[in-house]
């Protein structure tokens, strides 16, 4: 169960938010009452024991099938598969890939692009990829490449018509055909299939292949792997789990977990949305998605969007839910500009925030109060989401925190750290398993080559260093800051900073700080109302946002 009431707390706004996406999306999709769809559902409602990749990738190199439960709308799905296919490969010399994305009847289009015969665009074109599959391309584009790059080939496994579940099952005992022949033209080899997941119940295409397999006096080991499975994500986590990233469902079948459900649904809800508005838009509305991470943040903190009172400058209180923020897709990039001309934002500051979406894909304009889209990352949009309520909570919507004349620069140096690690605290409530110290460059890059540094980082050699050092030094200092007369020059010259490198020290130390306070509150360090309190802390005296910063790294270092 549960290591900590806490936990339970956090996972149960994350429950609600799902069921919510989930409630939008099925109330029109009737697909999930099928039998098909139950069959799936009952056989990998529960798991064994936690397992891990190395035993998962071990599984694979002694099977010879590998069915890869694809959740089509979901990039993360596709990433890891690429990551999977690699990871085969290096160990086994003899490996097709059959997937149901490309029609049988396309091989030999698909074979030229393979072959660097004809372009990517042409490809798309010719195996009609919008109107006959329609899900992001970006993510399969990763597959395909990594068997391009692995010496892989590639076969469609798929038959039409692929609409509604009349023809499911016949297309199951095409694609099992499909499968044997490749066992039988290529003996010894190991097949990877990529499918989607329902399709990978025991008595959907396994049985059909078995079946066909042993007409044809052949025998194989098969291995199983599904992705983000509700069930099993829900059970790992009552069994205080959540940490487990593979888990052993039973004998040869194994669940992967690597995205959170509410970024799941919400890419399967975008999808439908761009696949009911596509004939008269190519903009997907995002603005549900953006204020469902709200309601989840909200709901954490246990604040009503209904009941509570948001009170504007000239007095005039509205219920929180009137103030949520517009969400703008960066294709109205003019309007955009226009209207941050008109609440004066300086060239300079436009062009800040460019570059924030740019980077991050989103960014949260407290002078519009709104939240402009670039493209969607749900880590980065939940940091939105959770700087819109830091925002709203102090009262503080449209204000320019930069633009305070009457406070020193470490006040807004540590003021900024404050919302950072705030926004990072509330994206880990939309998506758990996100962990800073794992996804940030200066972590991944520390006492790397020039050269490496440079080619993946964006930064030069010197720069990278130089920002190293300082969050190096800060962290020793904040360790022992009572020994300390006066700040560090060294500091000081970083907390003096201005424009991008001030937005790097601060998103890295907020971004380490978040984490550390996520890590706190799950062992009972840190209390929901103290949370609920930084959220609605204004900073306004001068040293304040520094006591604060400090107070809680004496306690968070401890978790």
């Amino acid at each position: 169960m549960y290591k900590s009431p806490q936990i339970k707390e956090m996972f149960a706004g994350q429950r609600e938010t799902v069921r919510h996406l989930k409630k939008i999306i099925f109330g029109s999709d009737p697909n999930s009452r099928k039998k098909y769809i139950k069959d799936f559902t009952e056989e990998f409602r529960t798991f064994q024991e936690i397992s891990s990749l190395d035993d998962l990738i071990v599984s694979c190199y002694k099977a010879d099938l590998i069915y890869l439960g694809d959740y089509h709308a979901l990039k993360d799905c596709q990433l890891f598969e690429a990551k999977l296919i690699r990871k085969i490969a290096e160990r086994s010399s003899r490996t097709v890939l059959g997937m149901e994305m490309v029609y049988s009847r396309n091989q030999g289009i698909l074979d030229r692009w393979m072959e660097g015969a004809i372009s990517e665009e042409e490809f798309l074109k010719r195996i009609r990829y919008d109107s006959e599959w329609g899900y992001d391309w970006e993510g399969f584009r990763e597959i395909f490449c990594m068997a391009r790059k692995c010496g892989i080939r590639v076969y469609g496994l798929d038959s039409g018509p692929r609409g509604g579940f009349q023809y499911i099952r016949k297309r199951d005992s095409f694609a099992a055909e499909k499968i044997v022949n490749l066992f039988q033209t290529f003996p010894d080899t190991k097949v990877i299939v990529i499918f989607g997941e329902s399709h990978l119940a025991r008595n959907h295409l396994p049985r059909k292949v078995k079946e066909k397999l042993k007409k044809a006096n052949l025998e194989k080991r098969e291995v199983v792997v599904v992705q983000n499975v509700d069930w099993l994500y829900w059970e790992r986590i009552d069994r205080g789990l959540d940490w487990a990233e593979v888990i052993k469902v039973s004998d040869g079948r194994f669940c992967v977990f690597n995205s959170s459900l509410i970024a799941k649904y919400e890419a399967y809800r975008q999808t439908l949305e761009k696949w009911k508005y596509q004939e008269d838009s190519e903009e997907v509305d995002l603005t549900p998605t953006i204020h469902n991470m709200i309601d989840a943040i909200l709901k954490f903190l246990e604040i009503d969007k209904y009941t509570y009172l948001y009170r504007k400058e000239d007095g005039y209180r509205e219920y929180l839910i009137d103030v949520f923020p517009e969400v703008y897709s960066y294709s109205d990039q003019a309007i955009i500009r226009g209207l941050l001309l008109e609440k004066n934002y300086s060239d300079e500051e436009i062009e800040i925030i460019e570059e924030h979406i740019s980077k991050k894909g989103s960014c949260y304009v407290s002078g519009l109060n709104a939240i402009v889209i670039g493209k969607l990352h749900v880590n980065h949009a939940g940091e939105e989401a959770a700087h819109f309520v830091n925002k709203a909570l102090k009262q503080e919507i449209g204000s320019f925190q930069s633009r305070r004349d009457d406070l020193l620069q470490f006040d807004i140096f540590y003021a900024a750290i404050m919302g950072e690690a705030l926004a990072f605290f509330g994206s880990k409530l939309i998506d758990p398993s996100r962990n800073h110290f794992f996804e940030t460059q200066f972590y991944q890059y520390y006492r790397k080559g020039k050269e490496e540094i440079e080619k993946n980082t964006g930064y030069t050699y010197e720069e990278f260093n130089e920002i190293i050092r300082f969050i190096l030094l800060h962290k020793r200092f904040e360790k022992e800051y009572q020994k300390y007369d006066q700040i560090p020059k060294e500091l000081l010259d970083g907390i003096k900073t201005q424009k991008e490198k001030f937005t790097i020290l601060t998103h890295e130390l907020g971004y380490f700080l978040g984490q550390q306070m996520y890590d706190a509150y799950q062992n009972d360090l840190m209390g929901k109302e103290e949370i609920k309190s930084l959220f609605m802390m204004k900073f306004d005296r001068s040293g304040s946002a520094l006591e604060t910063y400090l107070s809680i790294i004496e306690r968070v270092t401890l978790s």
